[in-house]
């Protein structure tokens, strides 16, 4: 058994490994299909939040191509830079891209508005109050252990990261000075389904040291207990 395999072991934690990052967004979309579809049968209506970057592009390509009910299901953002959709670096524009034939149907709910950082992550929460607890929350996670954009040394992390957080969307500042938005731990946590997926050798091994509670400052680690499933692949992509 391998390290990874072993520590999530010890905390109950269920591991998936696939060997192409292309394996891993195909049994991700058809998991997060799943999740949707049951939350359907037994309430009518579902809920789903997504993570941005460059590592989602496979999923949510895998995403576009399911056919569900998509009008009778919520999409939001775990987290969100505080830019507008049409910009490069925006996390809407992006699931947008990848998933045109999706998002035109959908409910959505951004996290951006253009107000102001403090003025959007009220708006959004107000918004948000109604679609709890999360169907389903797909998270990714930094080298530096953080995930959504709860970064580690943040002010106000401890707070942000409790099932009991005030607000379920706050401002953030990433280490690089760039203006966020980002799910808190009351919506994170509340998440019926919840996925880590993560891809490449260095993010098995900061996986690992939290797992391991080497870091226990991390973001990430404030998320490694049951029900979470972790959905690994060492191709880098």
């Amino acid at each position: 058994m391998s390290e990874l395999a072993r520590l999530a072991a010890q905390r109950g934690l269920l591991l998936r490994t696939e060997a192409t990052a292309q394996q891993q967004a195909q049994w991700l979309a058809q998991s997060i299909a799943q999740a949707l579809q049951a939350a359907l049968l037994a309430r009518g209506r579902a809920t789903l939040a997504l993570s941005g970057g460059r590592s989602p592009i496979p999923l949510l390509k895998a995403l576009n191509d399911i056919e569900m009910p998509w009008e009778q299901v919520g999409i939001t953002l775990v987290d969100e830079r505080w830019v507008a959709p049409d910009q490069p670096d925006s996390n809407a524009g992006l699931i947008w891209r990848n998933m045109p034939q999706v998002m035109p149907r959908v409910r959505w709910q951004p996290l951006y508005h253009g107000i102001g950082p403090v003025q959007d992550a009220e708006r959004s929460s107000a918004a948000l109050r109604a679609w709890l607890p999360l169907d389903v929350v797909v998270l990714g996670m930094g080298s530096d252990g953080h995930t959504a954009s709860l970064f580690p040394a943040a002010e106000g992390l401890a707070a942000a990261l409790s099932h009991e957080a005030a607000a379920l969307c706050l401002p953030a500042v990433a280490p690089d000075g760039s203006q966020r938005l980002t799910l808190t731990g009351a919506a994170l946590h509340s998440a019926r389904l919840q996925l880590l997926a993560i891809r490449g050798e260095d993010k098995a091994q900061t996986l690992i040291a939290a797992l391991a509670g080497q870091q226990p400052q991390w973001p990430i680690s404030a998320f490694l207990r049951p029900p979470l499933q972790i959905v690994y692949s060492a191709d880098a992509g």
